[in-house]
């Protein structure tokens, strides 16, 4: 019998005189055999990114489609030259971990963590209340981690602060980060070469660059993403002494792709400046190219870091910096983004959690 949906209250303080935080987390229905999935968001993230990442972050682009057929305008008065306009490619339908999960009989617990384009120090707090309220709650259950991106530094500051807690031990089964920067990341020491090459990009093509790097801008100038840069004070201490939890099975996948979308570009064809026995004489057809050298994004950014270059990063980390030495390391093709939806890395995770993949293409 599956077990139904619980909600379970939690609570959580910054010292020991500071006022106390609530909250209430919802543990999907699914097999009590099975370990209950704990999904954790990234940087300036939400519960969507793990649930309906369509919604937030989005960049579900569809930059493997076929290029649209020519389009027909009309007859004009006036010789068709040059450039119609410029567009990204299409958004493709997707679906998040939550939903894959629940489908495949695991009970998920799935929330919006406090300071999101914060520092770590109260996100770990929170966690920790979380779990020591669900392992009470679930007294028979075992847990799984799975994390996107910063939510893999939230894990293991995590596991390392409660490696000894007696309400914890032995009641992780598994730690799986996915695109995390547990090396750091050197986009936050070169933000502002990375603002000025977006804003070239967006002086030729116009302000729905932003649409398609916006997100990007915006982290690397986070102060919350210093935090994550290479070296960083906090990932210096994460380090120290750090080791793997007994019992616990680390997996980290890292990425090697950065291309977001295309740069698309609808252009008049040939014919359309070419006067016909008709009025009015111009007859304006146009056809859709890929723009050269500018795209794709963000491979047409110059290499200034591994993160966004070609089979070495996947925009936002370096596959090198995405594992840790004591985990089973795993490298996919994709961009940062599509770490939240992409079905062959969702029949990876299953297979590793001991359930026979059942996906969504």
């Amino acid at each position: 019998m599956p077990e139904p949906v619980l909600d379970v209250k939690y609570s959580w303080a910054e010292s020991p005189t500071a006022g106390t935080h609530a909250g209430t987390v919802t543990v999907s229905a699914g097999d009590p055999e099975k370990p209950v999935v704990v999904l954790l968001h990234g940087n300036g993230g939400n519960s969507d990114h793990m649930a309906a990442p369509d919604r937030s972050p989005g960049e579900n682009y569809d930059f493997r489609s076929s290029l649209p057929p020519t389009r027909t305008i009309g007859w004009r008065s006036y010789p068709g030259v040059g450039v119609w306009s410029f567009e990204l490619d299409p958004t493709k339908t997707v679906r998040g971990w939550q939903p894959v999960l629940n489908q495949n009989g695991f009970r998920t617990v799935n929330y919006s963590q406090v300071d999101p384009d914060g520092l770590l120090a109260r996100p770990v707090l929170e966690l920790t209340g979380i779990v020591r309220a669900l392992v009470a709650a679930l007294p028979d259950a075992h847990f799984a981690f799975l994390a996107h991106s910063r939510g893999g530094l939230l894990l293991r500051k995590f596991l390392k602060d409660t490696a000894n807690d007696p309400a914890i031990k032995g009641r992780v089964a598994f730690a799986i980060t996915l695109h995390s920067p547990h090396g750091g990341s050197e986009l936050a020491t070169v933000a502002n070469a990375v603002n000025t090459a977006v804003a070239s990009l967006r002086s030729t093509f116009g302000s729905f660059v932003d649409t398609a790097l916006g997100w990007l801008t915006d982290i690397v100038n986070s102060p919350s993403y210093q935090e994550l840069r290479v070296g960083s004070p906090f990932l210096v201490s994460l380090a120290q002494g750090e080791a793997p939890v007994p019992g616990v099975a680390y997996h980290t996948f890292g990425g090697t792709s950065p291309l977001l979308t295309r740069i698309r570009s609808w252009v008049y064809t040939v014919s359309s400046a070419i006067p016909q026995w008709h009025l009015p004489p111009f007859h304006h057809r146009i056809t859709c190219i890929e723009v050269p050298v500018a795209s794709p994004i963000l491979n047409s950014l110059p290499n200034l870091t591994p993160e966004i270059t070609e089979a070495e990063g996947d925009i936002l980390v370096a596959d090198v910096r995405a594992h840790l030495s004591f985990s089973l390391q795993h490298t996919d093709g994709l961009n940062h983004a599509e770490a939240l939806w992409d079905s062959g890395l969702e029949a990876q995770v299953l297979r590793i959690l001991g359930a026979s993949a059942n996906v969504w293409g």
